[in-house]
């Protein structure tokens, strides 16, 4: 039985001066910044600047400096109208300019003499270089996230997609690895929270099971966007490897959601290499579904999100194991004298080397006389085992195509798991917001991640993964910005086999001297010539 518990909670509070300072990547907030100019290229002094957050109606208003210069920090990422105006000029306004997590976009804007009455409107195009800052990295919008192939919907399947960013084949614990670090230097950052599983080093919301399965998924269909970064830069550094940054949809004046399903069944899947006809084709099941809801709890005040996503899996395993030929069947006997006919004797015939019957029988000839605690282990003594103990070995009929010893053991990794999300954002002033998110994940998993040969002994986990944070972000002028940050995540998680309540001494027969109940269950045991068992 495996235990972990991981309770961590932080205060980070930031105080930063400093006209065009660098947006912190450790923030899911953004920054909008530019350069006002007339048609001759002189700077415009004293132009007044509105930032709209065309989802919610939250506006920034600013004023060039004495370079011309403007800049918008602590921004949630959406898209926004930005327009300038000076006494002499005309309006100019620039449309559908996209925020990004954690990210800067420059709007340049260049005025032009007229009526200030007068509009001139500019389509925005996303930047093909980022000339704020020298990131390795990029960003992944909801629609790039939703639209890419994405097996089983985990968001760090995407991540690889940067360059220098890559995944150990299968996945798993541990599993990212970027520009030649070590997988446990990955810094995981959710809304601006802390996100990091100190035990594993991975993260906490998206964690892994058993065999490496998320216990928990972070709904794709709540996810913003999310970026990473490379060669993080000192404020966000301590660690050296890929920082991937998340933030968490929110709600809009406009009522909106998403419902979905997904579905993965053997009988539209090709058979797996290991599970070749004549043998029946393996079970495999798969429903993921959930949806999201966000909208204006006050129109252009409070906005609320939320998201839910379940998982429901049953997924067979395509193995083998090494099992004696003849259990579950009757020994043979002689039709005439009614005793049973081994096939081998002391003398070494037969095929003692694979037939429980015959072996037991060379022993009687022997005169030596079998433990009676073997007996049962292996399925043929009188211990019955509360009637729930088979015997170690899995029934074998002698007829599996790959030989007499080998039995299929296809039991099925069975998952559940549901994860829920929640986010309300509060826009005190145009200055002054307040956001805060809550994330849960809890999920059972039962996987063979070993070689087994009963299914009560395969691994069983169970998860409760949990991430809090409130955010508070000031900005009295576009020189000074205060922010404040609370965190908190809880992890729980216990790995144990399915047994895992089961006396060994009135289950199995077995005298472990082990009272304690959280130490019951099979203990290992490792039989010559046939499979070990690791349990």
């Amino acid at each position: 039985m495996f235990q972990r518990v991981l309770c961590v909670s932080a205060f980070v509070f930031l105080f930063t001066l400093g006209f065009a300072g660098p947006a912190s990547a450790q923030s899911n907030d953004g920054r909008i910044l530019g350069t006002i100019t007339d048609a001759q290229s002189k700077v415009v002094v004293g132009a007044k600047i509105a930032i709209t957050n065309t989802g919610t109606g939250a506006t920034r208003n600013l004023e060039s400096n004495g370079a011309g210069d403007y800049t918008a920090p602590a921004l949630q990422p959406g898209l926004y109208t930005v327009t300038a105006e000076a006494h002499g000029f005309k309006k100019v306004e620039h449309s559908n300019i996209r925020l990004e997590v954690g990210n800067d976009v420059r709007v340049d804007i260049q005025l032009v003499p007229g009526a200030v009455d007068e509009i001139i409107q500019v389509t925005a195009e996303a930047p093909l270089i980022t000339t704020t800052n020298d990131t390795i990295g990029g960003s992944l919008s909801n629609k790039e996230i939703n639209d890419l192939p994405l097996n089983g919907r985990d968001y760090q399947n995407l991540i690889v997609l940067r360059p220098g960013v890559f995944r150990f084949p299968g996945g798993g614990f541990e599993s990212i690895v970027a520009n030649g670090m070590r997988p446990e230097d990955n810094n995981f950052v959710i809304e601006g929270g802390d996100d990091n599983d100190p035990y594993y080093s991975g993260n906490i919301i998206n964690a892994e099971g058993v065999q490496g399965t998320p216990g928990s998924i972070l709904p794709i269909d709540s996810i913003q966007e999310f970026n990473t970064e490379e060669n993080p830069p000192p404020d966000t550094g301590w660690k050296p490897g890929v920082t991937v940054n998340i933030g968490i949809k929110s709600g809009t004046n406009n009522l909106h959601g998403t419902a979905y399903g997904f579905e993965r069944n053997n009988a539209l899947d090709a058979r797996n290499w290991f599970n070749a006809k004549p043998d029946p084709q393996t079970a495999l099941r798969q429903h993921q579904f959930g949806g999201t809801v966000g909208g204006p709890i006050k129109h252009d005040k409070v906005f609320f999100f939320l998201g839910y996503e379940g998982v429901r899996g049953f997924i067979s395993n395509a193995s083998t194991s090494s099992a004696p030929a003849d259990v579950g069947l009757p020994t043979p006997v002689d039709p005439t004298s009614g005793t049973p006919t081994p096939n081998c004797t002391f003398i070494r015939e037969g095929d003692c080397a694979s037939s429980l019957t015959d072996a037991l029988a060379d022993l009687k000839a022997a005169g030596i006389v079998p433990n009676p605690l073997s007996l049962n282990l292996i399925g043929m003594g009188t211990f019955t085992g509360n009637g729930v103990f088979p015997g170690l070995f899995p029934v074998n009929n002698g007829t599996n195509p790959a030989g007499t010893t080998i039995v299929n053991t296809n039991f099925p990794n069975q998952n559940r798991s549901d994860t829920g999300v929640a986010k309300v954002d509060y826009h005190l002033t145009n200055k002054q917001t307040i956001s805060g998110h809550y994330l849960i994940g809890d999920s059972k998993q039962i996987e063979q991640d070993a070689t087994i040969l009963q299914p009560e002994w395969r691994s069983q986990s169970t998860l409760r993964a949990q991430v809090l944070g409130v955010n508070w972000a000031w900005t009295p002028k576009s020189t000074v910005v205060n922010e404040a940050r609370f965190a908190f995540n809880n992890f729980w998680q216990k790995i144990q086999s399915v047994d895992n309540a089961a006396d060994p001494l009135t289950t199995y027969g077995l005298n472990t001297g082990v009272t304690n109940p959280i130490n019951f269950g099979l203990p290992r045991i490792d039989i010559g010539d046939f499979t070990q068992l690791v349990i």
